[in-house]
């Protein structure tokens, strides 16, 4: 693995743990605190882009170039909708599913993206994508007890 692979790797640890957090501190009703990982989440557009970049160069294939892209909309489109327009996207399903569909695209490029770079960081990287899944089903079932 070089240098950029790794770049990817901790990105992709940094990525989930921000969003496991965001699930619980939303879950908790703590909602200031949330704003700190939306910031982290907007920065990891950087490392994202070189990593892009650097495969696109080095002339990777096809299906590690796809999942930084993939990761890389969904980063960007993120951006755009909670900072910039600032647009409540989750209030309906109609804009909400659209947007759901494309946050786990980046995860799923994220994990599968960690396997094929690395065996071991791989699965590590799957540890934090199933906490990721535990965390949006805590944060689902405490929402639905709370109605």
């Amino acid at each position: 693995m070089d240098l950029f692979d790794w770049i990817f790797i901790i990105s992709s640890l940094v990525f989930f743990s921000s969003i496991i957090c965001v699930f619980i501190l939303t879950a908790n009703d703590k909602e200031d605190k949330v704003k700190v990982f939306g910031i982290i989440l907007f920065v990891m557009i950087f490392p994202i882009i070189l990593v892009l970049i650097n495969y696109i160069i080095v002339g990777r294939e096809l299906r590690l170039i796809i999942s930084p892209s993939l990761i890389l909309i969904y980063l960007v489109l993120e951006f755009l909708l909670d900072q910039v327009f600032k647009i409540d996207f989750r209030s309906k399903a109609s804009q909400h599913v659209p947007y759901i569909i494309v946050e786990w695209a980046a995860c799923f490029s994220f994990l599968f993206g960690a396997l094929r770079l690395d065996y071991t960081w791989g699965w590590i990287v799957s540890f934090f994508f199933f906490a990721f899944i535990a965390a949006l089903i805590y944060k689902i079932v405490k929402a639905k007890r709370e109605e």
